[in-house]
């Protein structure tokens, strides 16, 4: 049994009894010889396109307990797709351009660590939507009640809260994953006008280094005041 998400519009989410079969096959190009895993949907609802999935891969799934764990890991491939959005346009690692190999592997690994930031933020929207679908209420308060600094620094919330000054929503909570990730969109340029909360990876990451681009002038005036300089 498995969660079928609703990724299309106006398209319930339903929960999908399988079939499973595995076996052993060898690809003709490049003669690799890989584990074949077929979850197949029984009985499904009218109307529905049945589940199916063929999924190659090196895990072994000779034993039912094997072949659900690969299923589990195949089921969170849209948060892995969503990682790559995050990573690929977001944080920009497509637009790198560097002449060294090792240098271009240098960036994008860097910049992997952001797009984990920035996909954490997002969730922090997008996850108790899906939870509260699935019934998952606790679970959906949790997620919501998670403080900014669970990704952000410390001075990063204090000086995301001076730049949002007089823009928070009554509904946002100061201080909450929640209300970083509104704020950090905003400052991307985020309007929210078609109503659905979620901005784009492009204006998240606009923010992003509109947050970024205000830190170390913040910190240096931190420390300045702190030795007693006026400023």
């Amino acid at each position: 049994m498995v969660d079928k998400r609703g990724k299309r519009k106006n398209r319930p989410a339903r929960k999908a009894s399988l079939s499973l079969r595995s076996g052993r096959i060898t690809l003709k190009q490049g003669n690799i010889t890989l584990n074949a895993l077929l979850a197949e949907e029984i009985n499904p609802l009218k109307d529905e396109t049945p589940l199916k999935w063929l999924l190659l891969t090196s895990e072994p799934v000779e034993s039912l307990a094997q072949a659900l764990r690969v299923i589990d890991i195949y089921t969170h491939r849209w948060r892995i797709e969503d990682f790559h959005k995050a990573w690929k346009t977001g944080a920009g690692a497509e637009r790198q351009r560097m002449e060294e190999p090792d240098n271009l592997e240098r960036m994008v690994s860097i910049l992997s660590f952001v797009a984990v930031r920035l996909l954490q933020l997002r969730e922090s929207f997008t996850l108790p939507q899906a939870l509260r679908a699935q019934g998952l209420l606790k679970e959906a308060e949790h997620v919501e009640s998670q403080s900014a600094e669970t990704v952000l620094t410390q001075d990063e919330c204090q000086l995301l809260g001076y730049l949002d000054k007089g823009k928070r929503k009554r509904k946002e909570r100061t201080g909450s994953l929640q209300w970083a990730y509104m704020a950090i969109a905003r400052l991307g340029g985020f309007m929210d006008s078609k109503r659905t909360g979620i901005a784009s990876w492009g204006t998240l990451w606009e923010g992003w280094e509109a947050l970024q681009s205000k830190l170390d002038g913040f910190l240096a005036a931190k420390d300045l005041m702190a030795q007693g300089i006026k400023i």
